[in-house]
């Protein structure tokens, strides 16, 4: 899929942004971006401009934590090779 952009966090990172809760980042058509989390059981949509700009924020810090997408790739390939 074009759309799609998968990144690993390496094993060797211990802490990152994120640790503990999930979250999506939503961009519909003609409307502002939102996001979505679902921490411990209580699903929850964020449309504050300010909430979802910190989200947004710690999404691109664990992006630049991960592997860019084609050292995920050949890292993929690898570990499929190994079963």
């Amino acid at each position: 899929m074009r759309n799609v952009e998968i990144q690993v966090m390496p094993t060797s990172v211990e802490e990152h942004p994120n640790l503990g809760s999930a979250f999506n980042l939503l961009t519909p058509k003609k409307h502002s971006q939102v996001a979505y989390t679902g921490a411990q059981g209580y699903p929850r949509l964020i449309t504050d401009p300010e909430e979802v700009r910190k989200i947004a924020d710690r999404y691109g810090s664990m992006r630049a934590m991960a592997l860019p997408p084609r050292e995920t790739r050949t890292l993929i390939e690898k570990k499929l090779e190994e079963l």
